[in-house]
């Protein structure tokens, strides 16, 4: 990681830490604070244009969040994401790591008897470890709208957008939050983990601490590569696919939650493009092994 990048990082945990020694100070105010950090291991996976490649992921995120009255809340969260690849059978080394540095402003309120507004602003940088800052400079905003139809089903839509990356993207989003039955849970698995919050999972709960999901998502990660990259100086890659796993969670304490995942990405595709973003290669590869761990907590 370059000074530069390493020094915003400092700067946001050291802003987070500051605020969460605040809040502790101030036991009364009406805060709510979160943390998740875990690790991800895939597996070597063949690239349909010859050699392979095999990744590790580490995240740590932390949040703060503040009801506003009784029926809106803000909030601000730093999210970071280093992962590491290992290429084989390639004359060069296309890159080693990539970063990835958001910070978050959340915004939610009431609207009506059961619905419920949400606002998500992001800044953030995804980029080659060795490349520039300002290179890999995203900006992202989700909208939802989720409605209460009964004390068991919540559902509703949303939308992003993201900018940056000599790319935009628009993605919907279906929101649900359905109890089937005391034990049985269909909804989209907000919680810290090594797949985003996107997707949908259905999960069984054995009893208070113990509960077993099932999953799928779609999962793209692009981030800018350096001047000097031998693949495509200035350019950017991406990796597309469809995670779906299993997860087992433990709740070890009313505040502390542990998560394991065992799945394999299907689908899988590698693009690197130029610096204008024009497609350079598509590259799609086998079926991947992935298997993670995360610890989640609240405050």
């Amino acid at each position: 990681m370059n000074l530069l990048k390493l020094s915003f990082l400092v700067l946001f945990f050291t802003v987070f830490a500051a605020e969460k020694l605040a809040l502790a100070a101030q036991p009364k105010a009406d805060w709510s604070t979160r943390f998740g950090t875990g690790y991800l291991v895939s597996d070597d996976a063949d690239l349909d244009n010859g050699g392979n490649y095999s990744s590790q992921n580490f995240f740590i995120s932390g949040s703060a969040q503040k009801s506003i009255g009784q029926k809106s809340s803000l909030g601000v969260g730093v999210d970071y994401t280093a992962i590491e690849y290992d290429f084989g059978g390639f004359a060069v080394t296309p890159w080693e790591r990539a970063d990835f540095l958001t910070l978050n402003v959340p915004f939610s309120t009431t609207v009506g008897e059961e619905g419920q507004f949400g606002f998500i602003g992001s800044l953030g940088t995804a980029s080659e470890d060795s490349a520039d800052f300002a290179e890999g400079v995203t900006v992202t905003s989700v909208v939802s709208y989720m409605h209460r139809f009964s004390s068991a089903l919540s559902a509703g839509i949303g939308a992003g957008y993201v900018y940056g990356l000599e790319d935009s993207t628009f993605f919907p989003m279906l929101l649900v939050r359905w109890h089937i039955t005391d034990q049985l849970l269909l909804a989209n698995p907000f919680r810290p983990g090594p797949f985003g919050p996107a997707g949908l999972e259905l999960s069984y709960r054995f009893n208070e601490q113990l509960d077993l999901g099932l999953g799928g998502v779609y999962r793209s990660v692009r981030f800018a590569l350096d001047d000097t990259s031998p693949v495509a100086p200035s350019g950017f890659a991406e990796f597309k696919g469809f995670p779906v796993f299993a997860r087992i969670g433990w709740d070890a304490t009313q505040s502390i939650a542990l998560n394991g995942y065992l799945g394999m990405t299907l689908g899988g595709q590698l693009n690197i493009d130029d610096n204008d973003g024009h497609a350079l290669t598509e590259d799609d590869y086998d079926t991947q092994t992935i298997i993670g761990l995360n610890i989640s907590g609240r405050f």
